[in-house]
């Protein structure tokens, strides 16, 4: 198993979950609470059949869509009264009834695209104040990222509804509209009014606590909501709420088991989705399933995008994955030419087996050694936490050596590897360990040719801050490497690296990420790539102790003091089909007085979501183990799950 330092993808890796929380969690909360219109937030939808004109019984044809479609909408049959009006439409393209009232059943269905041209149309036909058309044309535009637009309809409709409104709801809009033009001093004052004269009333009590969490006001949410829910404890939306409010603010345990009550109690999509999800988030991808699968069973399962992907991402998580590929590489003295293949076998809640086998065929000067290896290995996963334990077998084949006078060489290099990782302090603190005893030493082509082995162990500490954009890393790493002799002791050298950094998210949109659940190359770990980028500052320090003849045979600098700066941007193209990424960095290393320099270019194409083709080169010149001169990386995998 290959011992890296860090890179300066480590902040992708370490924030996606937390991010994408964050990302969402408004969002989500801002659905739960209903619109605040007594007419379209309190009306359950019918069970009838919705009605289409067009292909409706003559008997409809003959009403008038209009009135029907008003009838429809006051009892919440939200897509037939759509239809209806929209059938209207076709008859009378300029009649501002129909259009404001087809917005009206667009925007109760969530549908605000339509929402949004259907109301911008009546409000160019409108001649006289309307301040329910204005905000809910104004919230439409809010949710679509129209923000001057927005703002601009609010403020109007801010204007006809006055400093003082007379009707309940007309308070609920003011109030929505100072929060949306940020006096949320303001929207709360109106809000603690209205509850003061309903304190029960759960579209006001509710859409206070959206307001403090659109804020980020965790514990003002916390309040409002846990006060209403005094007064009305079963109320599932007030529930639903308080679990987001709690997984924002960390408190995973309470959140989890409330999620897990609200799943057993209700038969919500929304309820067993969420579930499902803290079942992932907590390392459970087998009950994930489980919950996704059974959420997707249940009325508008079928609906819910977010379920959708949710089920196909942990499926592929939970499937057989087949790996292989190709690797060529140089360094200044050798070519390597290599093959691997490997299968991840996945086993309860969130582990797997994996079966890996790597052959390369290493020259220099006309001489050629076969270094082959097999391994098994096990992952076990839960909530912020990893272990890995496995074992390899190698075998080197180094053929005879006549100007050397050396002779036709085999040997077997049998070894274990181990690796764990936890997250601590709600995830701002990740501490990881890694080792490996016996193991065929594959950092660089003459490496192999020299039948390394190597024995090593490295350290991580991480400490996250600024919302998980900052994350500060700090390690070590101690390696006993020998090379193959003759007769006699094995030459061997001693290395110790230390280093510390910081790597920065600088920008990011983990919502656009590459398709599929896709292990490394060691199908060992996740990978991950969405559009983000990264810059990375690391400080090392290498100190290295090699025997004579180890070092006529592998030169290894005894001393290294690098400042490197780097550079990782990765963006994603076709909804997550092609995703690149690009790396780079330069250092100094003032011990030794020379410049260092790497780079690297990677194409990731997912022929359909359960597949990936890798593509990927790297040149470095010189190296932070001290490696001297330039040496150059190009790999080629292909990922299946089954």
């Amino acid at each position: 198993m290959a011992l890296t330092t860090p890179m300066s993808g480590t902040v992708g890796a370490l924030t996606h979950s937390v991010v994408t929380i964050r990302r969402t969690l408004i969002l989500t909360l801002a659905l739960l609470v209903s619109q605040p219109d007594d007419r379209l937030a309190t009306a359950e939808p019918s069970p009838e059949p919705t009605v289409h004109y067009g292909g409706a019984p003559t008997a409809l044809r003959q009403g008038d869509p209009i009135e029907d479609g008003d009838r429809s909408l006051a009892a919440g049959r939200f897509e037939e009264a759509l239809s209806l009006y929209l059938y209207a439409l076709e008859q009378d393209p300029e009649n501002r009834h129909a259009l404001r009232e087809a917005g009206r059943a667009a925007h109760a269905m969530r549908d605000f695209n339509r929402a949004n041209l259907l109301l911008t149309h009546a409000s160019e036909l409108t001649r006289t104040p309307d301040p329910e058309l204005h905000y809910l044309l104004g919230e439409a535009r809010w949710v679509l990222g129209q923000t001057a637009l927005a703002r601009q309809v609010h403020l109007q409709a801010k204007t006809e509804i006055g400093a003082t409104p007379p009707s309940r709801i007309e308070k609920l809009w003011l109030a929505r509209i100072e929060s949306r033009l940020g006096d949320r001093a303001t929207a709360n004052a109106i809000y603690m009014k209205l509850i003061a004269a309903a304190p029960a009333d759960a579209e006001i009590a509710l859409a206070q606590v959206e307001l403090h969490a659109a804020a980020a006001d965790w514990p003002a949410a916390e309040t409002s909501v846990r006060r209403f829910l005094a007064l009305a404890p079963h109320n599932t939306r007030a529930l639903e709420m308080l679990a987001w409010i709690l997984e924002a603010q960390g408190e995973v345990a309470k959140e989890f088991k409330l999620r897990e009550t609200l799943a057993g109690k209700t038969e919500r999509v929304e309820s067993v989705r969420d579930y499902g999800r803290a079942l992932e988030r907590a390392g459970n991808w087998a009950g994930a399933l489980t919950a996704y699968r059974r959420a997707a069973e249940l009325p508008d399962g079928a609906k819910d995008l977010v379920l959708t992907r949710a089920l196909e991402r942990v499926e592929q998580r939970m499937a057989v994955e087949l790996g292989a590929g190709a690797i060529a590489r140089t360094d200044p003295t050798a070519t390597g030419i290599g093959v691997f293949t490997g299968v991840a076998v996945p086993f309860g809640r969130a582990s797997h087996w994996t079966l890996r086998a790597v052959h390369e065929l290493v020259s220099r000067n006309d001489i050629q050694v076969y270094a082959g290896e097999v391994g098994a290995a096990v992952t076990l996963r839960q909530e912020e936490a990893f272990a890995i334990a496995g074992a390899k077998l190698g075998g080197i084949d180094v053929e005879a050596d006549p100007i050397e006078k050396s002779e036709h060489r085999r040997m077997l290099a049998p070894g274990v590897f181990a690796a764990a990782s936890s997250g601590l302090l709600a995830g701002h603190f990740t501490l990881s360990i890694d080792g490996e005893i016996g193991s065929v030493w594959r950092e660089t082509p003459a490496a192999v040719f020299e039948g390394g082995r190597v024995d090593a162990v490295a350290a991580h500490a991480y400490v996250s801050g600024l919302g998980q954009r900052l994350v500060i890393d700090t390690g070590g790493q101690a390696r006993h490497l020998r090379l193959t002799a003759d007769a006699g002791m094995a030459p061997s050298a001693q290395q110790l690296l230390v280093w510390g950094g910081a790597d920065l998210l600088v920008w990011r949109d983990f919502a656009r990420e590459a398709t599929g659940q896709i292990l490394d190359d060691d199908l060992l770990r996740p990978t991950f790539a969405a559009d983000s980028a990264v810059v990375g500052y690391r400080h090392y320090e290498m100190v290295s102790e090699s025997e004579p003849m180890f070092t006529t045979r592998l030169a290894i600098a005894e001393r290294a003091s690098i400042d490197e700066v780097s550079v990782t941007a990765r963006k994603v193209f076709s909804r997550g089909r092609i995703a690149l990424e690009a790396r780079g960095g330069i250092g100094r290393d003032w011990a030794r007085e020379l410049n260092l320099a790497r780079g690297g270019l990677s194409l990731w194409l997912a022929p359909g979501s359960r597949s990936r083709i890798s593509l990927a080169f790297d040149i470095a010149k010189e190296s932070v183990r001290a490696f001297e001169g330039e040496r150059r990386t190009g790999w080629m995998t292909y990922h299946v799950d089954l």
